[in-house]
């Protein structure tokens, strides 16, 4: 089985991922990690040195070629679904987990991590909720597309025993990525 996990920063994708992942017996990835550890530097300074178009080129690139165990879960950016039809190609290969969070409960998550963060940097506490708020509505239609979706805000162990319950029963063969 092999779950990739979708939402926007600061929805706990890394946390749930790995806890996930141990319910259910899979191995854990973040996609973000695995890139910086290909790339020798980390997500802020690809933005910085790079530019955004260069990372999703290689964050798409990354993903396609990514070959963990046939059974892991994997903790996906923020914009990964957004960019080179990754969406596209995470729901023909696995199952797509989005976790759901407002902007206000984003924004709270979120105000005291933008000096790592390239999108929300230099951002103050009225600015990082608009920002949110708006990238929300052009995200929301690619996240919207995933086989499940469970609320970010509140999961708790009983909850996340129900997704990994659900996943287990209902996506219990999903093919190996291509």
């Amino acid at each position: 089985m092999q779950i990739f996990i979708i939402g926007f920063m600061g929805s706990g994708k890394t946390t749930v991922g790995r806890k996930l992942a141990n319910k259910t017996g899979c191995s854990f990835y973040d996609l973000d990690h695995l890139i910086e550890e290909k790339e020798q530097q980390s997500i802020a300074s690809i933005f910085e040195t790079k530019g955004e178009n260069t990372f999703r080129e290689i964050e798409k690139q990354r993903l396609r070629k990514f070959h963990g165990s046939d059974h892991y879960v994997l903790s996906t950016g923020g914009g990964t679904p957004v960019f080179h039809e990754n969406m596209d190609w995470m729901l023909a290969n696995g199952v797509v987990v989005y976790l759901k969070a407002e902007p206000a409960f984003l924004a709270s998550r979120l105000k005291n991590e933008k000096s790592k963060r390239p999108l929300i940097a230099g951002k103050n506490d009225e600015e990082l909720k608009v920002f949110i708020t708006k990238m929300l509505e052009k995200r929301e239609p690619f996240y919207k597309k995933a086989h499940l979706e469970f609320p970010a805000k509140g999961l708790n162990a009983q909850k996340l025993n129900e997704l990994a319950t659900t996943l287990t029963t209902q996506y219990p063969h999903r093919q190996t990525p291509r």
